[in-house]
């Protein structure tokens, strides 16, 4: 199998000094005040929310920080230039909360950022130009972790800026970074730089414990798309230390249904994120499901597994409406998530060739049953269920092998789309594209092979950093495309994004129908509809 990648050289010319910071290595777990309290929290609600992570059991499963999110401290400095606590919401000061937080044996979150202004915040201060004063109190106040924010980047008065240079640049992160390790504490770095701006994830990765690689999650369902599109090209990137983060839990929040709490915790575990909980942990405020959701130890030991690596997108489906998801586990386990985002019961078949499995033991980790798989494997899932399984005892078979590989340089350009030559590093694995298609546009590729007849897998290489910052009700993070087999109807598919910047390829696993056995097929790409770009196109694979 053909597998497309990027190398690059950015983070081998970073400063030596990344990696000094703690680094944990599994995915940071705990609580953090925004997600329900927005910048308004206090220092009741913080000793609270610590006392429930206590007695509600989840410190004793690994959530192990509380983090004060926005909204702790006064409009001034000191006359020292000293970020101060408002003395109204935290009379007791930091180190008495640093204190009762660590009685309970916990880590002291805090939270500043990079820009002028905290988020949310217009008159209260942040850390740029004060980081070595910021980070010196952090470690006085008792801090162990540190959440940096991205917000007043290039201004006092623009609070979101995500196109200029300096909203962009690693060094106002790598200031701070600096800074803490010239104090005697230890501290855990958590990132809140958006991903925004080229490659992000190679200098965010060495440098922070995680990074988080996408806008403000929503309390809505179809956050969910949004976000887990965006972390495709990240979970390359994760390992020990190093975890995209895609963003905080809306569990508890009454956001979801309990089965789209099952799938946002699951997704969340098997992607290597942190498990950072928003809601109430006050046991008459957060329904009894939303506590069992968080606090299932299998679904946590997936996310928690010793190996950190995160699941890929293995196929998709888009107008199915379903996914496969699959990565490695210690142990020579795997974890394999069928994912059902359709409002509606839906059977699927999955292949299970594509992750080179003949058969293995499995256990679904939300019902708790054993039982075994093999071949192709028929699962009936719920509307919005992940599917989530742990693979033991795998018998391993050849995933499926590749007939033929078709450049774009061999298809027939129709329309506005064009061929664009990337140079020797970029757009792999020919160095080639075609941009600017849209529904009027085409790409074609004749005298394509088939071993036999009917639906076959075909593994497109594309090209899409069509990365939405808004948050907007709609923004998906994809572009679709459509295929069209032997004059046959052409069927859309959706593409999440593909790497860093614009000449980075990724891959998409599609099954096709309507092919020929013999060398004598054509396959034509498209946009969808007007109005909107579809993703580049790179070239092609076939199958057996």
């Amino acid at each position: 199998m053909f597998i497309t990648s990027r190398i690059t050289v950015l983070a081998a010319a970073l400063p030596a000094v990344y990696g000094t910071t703690v680094k944990s290595p599994t995915p940071p777990m705990g609580w953090n005040s925004y997600n329900h309290y927005n910048c308004q929290p206090n220092e009741t609600i913080i000793k609270q929310n610590a006392q429930g992570l206590v007695d509600l059991g989840f410190r004793d499963l690994g959530y192990n920080i509380v983090t004060v999110d926005c909204g702790w401290a006064a409009t001034t400095r000191d006359e020292q230039d000293r970020l101060q606590w408002d003395k109204e919401t935290f009379p007791s000061g930091p180190e008495a909360l640093g204190d009762f937080i660590h009685n309970l044996d916990l880590k002291f979150g805090l939270y500043s950022g990079a820009g002028y202004r905290m988020c949310g915040l217009p008159d209260t201060p942040a850390s740029l130009g004060y980081e070595e004063i910021d980070a010196q109190a952090f470690a006085d106040w008792g801090g162990d972790t540190l959440k940096y924010d991205n917000c007043y980047s290039t201004s006092p008065t623009e609070m979101v800026d995500v196109t200029s240079p300096e909203s962009q640049s690693p060094d106002r992160f790598i200031t701070m970074e600096k800074a803490l390790n010239q104090t005697d504490r230890d501290m855990q770095y958590f990132l809140c730089q958006w991903g925004i701006g080229q490659n992000v994830p190679d200098w965010t990765a060495p440098l922070g414990n995680s990074w988080r690689m996408s806008n403000d999650i929503f309390n809505a369902w179809r956050a969910l798309w949004r976000i887990v599109n965006q972390a495709v090209p990240h979970v390359q990137h994760t390992g020990p230390g190093a975890f995209a983060d895609l963003d905080m839990l809306i569990i508890g929040l009454n956001a979801l249904s309990v089965e789209e709490e099952h799938f946002h915790f699951g997704f969340w575990s098997m992607l290597k994120s942190p498990l950072i909980i928003g809601g109430v942990l006050v046991e008459a405020e957060i329904p009894a499901s939303s506590l069992e959701v968080m606090r299932n130890e299998e679904v946590i030991a997936i996310n928690q597994d010793p190996l950190a690596k995160a699941a890929a997108l293995v196929i998709r489906y888009t107008e199915e409406e379903w996914d496969v998801w699959a990565g490695p586990l210690s142990d020579d386990r795997m974890v394999l998530g069928i994912a059902n985002w359709k409002n509606e019961t839906q059977t699927v078949e999955v292949d299970l060739s594509l992750v080179g499995v003949s058969s293995a033991a499995s256990r679904d980790v939300w019902a708790h049953e054993d039982g075994s798989i093999s071949g192709v494997q028929t699962f009936e899932l719920k509307p919005h269920e992940l599917r989530l399984l742990v693979l033991s005892d795998i018998e391993t078979t050849e995933k499926p092998s590749s007939i033929a590989y078709y450049s774009v340089q061999d298809a027939t350009v129709g329309g506005q789309a064009a061929l664009v030559d990337c140079g020797a590093d970029d757009c792999l694995p020919n160095h080639l594209k075609v941009g600017s298609i849209n529904a009027d546009a085409s790409v074609t590729f004749e005298g394509v092979s088939s071993a036999h007849s009917g639906e076959i897998f075909v593994g497109i290489d594309f090209i899409n950093y069509e990365y939405t910052h808004t948050i907007g009700d709609w923004a998906t993070n994809t572009r679709n495309m459509t295929f069209a087999v032997n004059d046959n109807e052409a069927k859309r598919w959706a593409f999440p994004l593909a790497g860093g910047d614009w000449y980075e390829t990724g891959r998409l696993m599609v099954a096709l129908d309507g092919f020929v056995a013999g060398d004598e097929n054509t396959v034509v790409f498209s946009g969808f509809d007007d109005g909107h770009w579809a993703p580049d196109l790179v070239g092609l694979e076939i199958f057996e």
